[in-house]
This record gives C-alpha cells, sequence and structure tokens, in this order.
C-alpha cells in the first residue's frame, strides 16, 4: 500500500526529519509528490527541504532550474548536478563549477550529451573521471577512452559499468590491473563464450572474480576446478561437488593440503591409493589410511610400514579387518597396544596375545582405565594386580576367571564400589567358601617389570589420543 502523501510542507519536512532525504525520495517515487506542494516547500527555505527538492528525482525542471539560479551550495549543487529533471543549460554550467565533487555529481547525471561527457573525459581530477565512468550513457568511444586513462581506480570503475560494449569488455579483461580484471569479471553482463574464455585463461584475478559470481553455469564451474592456482581450486571445492577427473587432477597438480583431501576422497580408486602410498608424506598415508574406501592390499601394504601414525589411522578407519589389527599388534608399539584395546573385544584373541603373552603395560592400563572385563587374565597376572593401588587395575584382576577364589574374596571386600562389583559379579566368585591364606607371591622377574611398566604408563600417560572411531 502506498504511503499516504503529506498534505502540508511541514509534514513533508517532518518525513524528511524521520525518514532521511534518499528514503523519503524513495517513498515518494510512485504516486509523486504534487508540484505545488514541492513549490510550498521551496517558499520555506528550510535547508533540508531544499535539498530534497534537489535530490528528488521528479522534481519540476523549472524549480531546479530557480534553485540552481539562487544558491551556490555546493551540497545543493551536487544534488542538482545528478538529478536527471536538471535542465541541460545548468547541467552545463555545472560542468564548470570550481569544485570536484561537484563535477562528479554531473558526470554520473544520464542526461549528458557527448559534448558535455568529452568535457568530464578531459578533466584533471580523477575522481571526476572515475564517476564518469560509471555513467551508462557512455558511447563505445567513450568507453575505449576511459580504457586508456592511466588512473587505474577508473579502470577499476569502468569494470563495474553494466552497459560496456563487448569489445571494451574483452580490453577490460586484459588490463594491467589484476583488481581491474578481477572486477570485470565479477560484475559485468559479458557473453557466456566470453565468461567461458576467462575461465579457461588461467589468469587469477579473472577467475577470482568469476568466483564472485552468485551464479556459474557448470561448464565454468568444471574449468575453474582444474585451475592451475590452488586458492580458484580450494574455492571451487568449498562451493561445488568435484568430478571424478577433478579429484584426480589433484593426484600430481594439487597442494599437499589438496592431495590430503584426494586422500580422504570416499570415492579414491586403488590406482590413486597406489599413487599417493608412493608419495613422502607420512601424513598423506596415514590420511589415506584413515579412508574408508581403502583397498584391502593397500591397507596389507600399510600395515607393514611401521609408522604409528599410519596404524593408529588404520585404526581410526570404520571398516578396520581383524587382520589389520593382528598385523599391527605385531609392531609392539606402545602406542599401538593401547589403541588396540578400544577395537577389540573381551573375548579377543588379540587381547591374549598383548597381555597375557607380551605383558603389554600399556595394553594392561588402557584396558583397565576403559572398564572392559578380562576373563582370560592369567591367574599370576591378576594376582599381582589385587593389591595395586589404582582401583581399575585391581577392577581388572576382579574380572580374571582364572584369579584364585581366596584373592577373589578379598577383592569383594575393596573399599572401593566397583572393585568389589568387579569381583561379585565374576562366576568363580562363592562368599561362602572357607577362608584361606592368598598367596600374593609374585617372584617372577617378567611380573615385576610389567608392574614396574604399569606404574611408568600411569606416571606418563601416553601423548597422542586414541583414534575415535574405534
Amino acid at each position: 500500500m502506498a504511503a499516504p502523501v503529506p498534505q502540508s510542507p511541514q509534514e513533508l519536512l517532518a518525513c524528511i526529519r524521520e525518514l532521511g532525504i534518499d528514503k523519503t525520495c524513495s517513498r515518494f517515487r510512485r504516486p509523486p509528490l504534487p508540484s505545488l506542494l514541492l513549490r510550498e516547500l521551496k517558499e520555506q527555505a528550510d535547508t533540508e527541504g531544499l535539498y530534497f527538492i534537489a535530490r528528488y528525482s521528479l522534481s519540476p525542471s523549472d524549480l531546479l532550474e530557480s534553485l540552481a539560479a539562487q544558491s551556490d551550495d555546493a551540497q545543493l549543487m551536487r544534488l542538482l548536478a545528478a538529478n536527471p529533471r536538471t535542465p541541460p543549460p545548468i547541467l552545463l554550467g555545472l560542468i564548470e563549477h570550481p569544485i570536484p565533487e561537484v563535477r562528479g555529481a554531473v558526470a554520473i547525471n544520464p542526461n549528458l550529451t557527448p559534448r558535455e561527457i568529452l568535457k568530464l573525459l578531459r578533466d584533471d581530477h580523477a575522481e571526476v573521471v572515475e564517476a564518469l565512468a560509471q555513467n551508462p550513457g557512455l558511447k563505445i568511444q567513450h568507453q575505449a577512452f576511459l580504457l586508456r586513462h592511466p588512473n587505474a581506480s577508473v579502470r577499476h570503475t569502468l569494470a563495474q559499468n553494466h552497459h560496456l560494449d563487448p569489445q571494451i569488455l574483452r580490453a577490460l579483461g586484459d588490463d594491467p590491473d589484476p583488481d581491474v580484471r578481477r572486477q570485470v569479471a565479477a560484475l559485468s553482463k559479458a557473453d557466456a563464450n566470453q565468461l567461458q574464455l576467462w575461465a579457461d585463461s588461467d589468469d587469477e584475478a579473472l577467475q577470482t572474480g568469476l568466483l564472485e559470481r552468485k551464479k556459474l553455469d557448470d561448464s565454468l564451474i568444471r574449468s575453474l576446478a582444474l585451475s592451475a592456482h590452488v586458492d580458484i581450486r580450494t574455492a571451487v571445492e568449498s562451493r561445488f561437488e568435484l568430478q571424478p577427473e577433478e579429484w584426480v587432477f589433484r593426484m600430481d597438480h594439487g597442494d599437499p593440503q589438496e592431495q590430503l583431501r584426494l586422500a580422504a576422497w570416499r570415492e579414491i580408486p586403488s590406482a590413486i591409493q597406489r599413487n599417493l602410498c608412493q608419495k613422502e608424506s607420512l601424513e598423506l598415508r596415514a590420511q589415506l589410511a584413515a579412508n574408508p574406501r581403502l583397498d584391502d592390499a593397500i591397507a596389507e601394504f600399510l600395515t607393514q610400514s611401521g609408522e604409528p601414525d599410519i596404524g593408529l589411522a588404520l585404526l581410526d578407519n570404520p571398516r578396520h579387518q581383524p587382520e589389520w589389527l593382528d598385523a599391527l599388534a605385531q609392531w609392539g608399539h606402545p602406542l599401538l597396544d593401547a589403541a588396540l584395546t578400544y577395537a577389540t573385544d573381551a573375548e579377543s584373541a588379540l587381547l591374549h596375545e598383548l597381555i597375557n603373552v607380551r605383558l603389554s603395560a600399556e595394553a594392561t592400563v588402557q584396558l583397565s582405565a576403559q572398564g572392559k572385563a578380562f576373563p582370560a587374565l592369567r591367574s599370576d597376572l591378576a594376582a599381582a594386580l589385587v593389591r595395586h593401588n589404582f582401583p581399575a587395575l585391581r577392577a581388572l584382576a576382579a574380572g580374571s576367571q582364572q584369579l584364585a577364589p581366596a584373592l577373589l574374596r578379598q577383592l569383594a571386600n575393596d573399599p572401593i564400589k566397583t572393585v568389589a562389583q568387579a569381583a561379585r559379579s565374576n562366576p568363580n566368585f562363592r562368599p561362602n567358601d572357607p577362608p584361606s591364606e592368598p598367596a600374593l607371591s609374585h617372584s617372577d622377574q617378567r611380573i615385576r617389570s610389567w608392574i614396574e611398566r604399569i606404574d611408568h604408563c600411569l606416571e606418563n600417560p601416553l601423548k597422542p589420543s586414541i583414534p575415535s572411531s574405534v
């Protein structure tokens, strides 16, 4: 619904002061304000009212002419200079105005004649010529003159003009200033062929400008995805889904970060996996090892690498296979021993290998920290943990079905609830059996060394985090 038209100069002034001149001009574009009201407003001689009349594009020409004759206020002259209703004789006089801002306002007036434009083209102030570069009425000869202007800011403004001749657009695409090239690619109304030429050009400024457009045809996206410039390829990747050939392009032409993303690509073919395995970057191979699409043969190769980061990445892979775990367990690396306890269950033969056979302190500590039961824990190892200061280790011992009954009854009375509960949940717990003296001697040097290493682990926790998916 249209805003109600003010009925008096006072009402119009109130509206101007509330909304500002520009918003008031926009509000009363349709229907226009009555000429009589505008003339009455001029008689008020209020500065804001006069500025409004000079700015209002529907003010009568004779009213604007009278304003120009009665005042030399620079701001008023600037508003008159830009108004399309200002009579040509007034514009001609304002072209000679001593203040550059006024001449610049004349330069954007759509009603300039070719002669007036020519005069402004030769203005000594770049800001005047820069304003002229915005004018939609420029002929091709005027555009060509501005194209050769030594001031890059003038050419930059010209590149934003939506009424440029196709020849001028092409020439701006070759401008020596990259910001001009970026601007013309971003904002001009170039045809599809011209845009495609810019996309295929491998000119970073032009390609950057194309990416600033709100809409890009698919053919442009495909060209930009194969740009020689990593920033362009990265920008395309962040906004659009890449095609397989565009991922493959990154194998030989991508920077390290692009190759890392290639290694994480969910559709990565085996041939590319083999290629990436030959790269020197450990981070790249680790990224590949975590990819759910990892080829079985590549996985087998990686399990023989002996690199802890790769081993952890294989464990982080959501589709890790039992044979991968068995191979990684052979490495005997503390971090992997610890991580493997998160990737297997309590009945696994792998835990038997890690703890009962190899006496891995790291695996023992991590298993106890998870609160997992390990019914197959050797009786002598369980006995060695019965009086340990760390409750989680005592709870681990309490879950062993190999633990001597007397020791199990002792743990059932442990002051720590989780320990006592673990002992009472053990199928071998018999609360009513006659008491006997528990045998706690563990003179075996290997067991004593195991306990010492467990204590060291508790004092010096492993720094790297356990893989997230295990």
